[in-house]
């Protein structure tokens, strides 16, 4: 048996937020043929890896579920909870107070939406299009924010997330991960959190070594699983500096870059 780790955004899927069918049909014929279950590893939130999920029948071939960067790990199946680490409550008004000082937007998520204080944020608005989930406004983020969250995200510019992420970094390092999964989006996780650590829980609740995983990504929050598995790929439209650090470069998520890796690697 292979485990197949694949990002979504600028990875899985194309800019326009597509699966194409020879994506699609090479995951299931890896599936199918080839012994292998797929993780999407991704940063959205549960809700949305539901969709993809289902196109890829990753449930029926007893796939996983890796949201919020690797902040919980779901069987695609059952639903059932592998693994979660949250973020402490007395952390999200820090946070929310630090992201303020910045100038930008804090979201987060409950099981049916995102929260925010600003609906109208052009930066929020790309959240709800990669999600597919609504918008709810609230009065107070910090009191909405309630319940213990896997993950915020700080939205805005680049020219603003580069520096609050060096003070998140700075002011609550000890206890926070800060890594931007876009130009705009700036993941605020519990300290340790990424889709590298999490592959590795999930390796040992498996009994499986990383030599039995290929990972696929395209970001800075991809660079831990793909350092971590036995063959890491970086898709050809990742920064170069990711592309050095990965065991096989292949083509972009524009020209089916999944399937050809599928096809160089699994597929021999």
């Amino acid at each position: 048996m292979k485990l197949l780790a694949l990002d979504i955004d600028g990875t899985l899927i194309t800019k326009e937020h597509v699966l194409t069918e020879g994506v699609r049909s090479a995951l299931l014929r890896a599936q199918r043929d080839y012994d292998t279950r797929i993780i999407l590893a991704s940063g959205r939130p549960t809700p949305a890896l539901g969709a993809l999920a289902e196109a890829l029948q990753i449930a029926d071939y007893g796939g996983y579920l890796m949201p919020f960067n690797g902040g919980k790990i779901l069987e695609a199946g059952s639903k059932r909870l592998l693994s979660a680490q949250l973020l402490d409550a007395d952390l999200i008004p820090q946070l929310y107070h630090l992201v303020q000082e910045h100038g930008v937007n804090i979201l987060t998520y409950t099981e049916d939406c995102i929260l925010t204080e600003r609906e109208d944020d052009p930066y929020a608005e790309k959240e709800i299009v990669i999600t597919g989930m609504p918008i709810k406004r609230v009065p107070s983020f910090i009191e909405a924010a309630s319940e213990d969250l896997a993950k915020c995200l700080a939205v805005g510019p680049l020219e603003k997330l580069i520096p609050l992420e060096a003070a998140v970094k700075e002011q609550l390092g000890t206890r926070v991960g800060a890594f931007r999964s876009s130009d705009y989006f700036l993941e605020l996780v519990p300290l340790g959190v990424n889709k590298g650590s999490a592959l590795a829980r999930l390796l040992d609740i498996l009994g499986m070594t990383p030599q039995d995983l290929i990972a696929i990504g395209d970001n800075y929050n991809d660079l831990e699983m793909i350092e971590l598995a036995g063959t890491g790929v970086a898709m050809g439209n990742a920064p170069e500096d990711i592309q050095r650090r990965a065991d096989f470069v292949t083509r972009s998520n524009a020209e089916d870059g999944v399937a050809y890796a599928l096809e160089q690697l699994l597929f021999v």
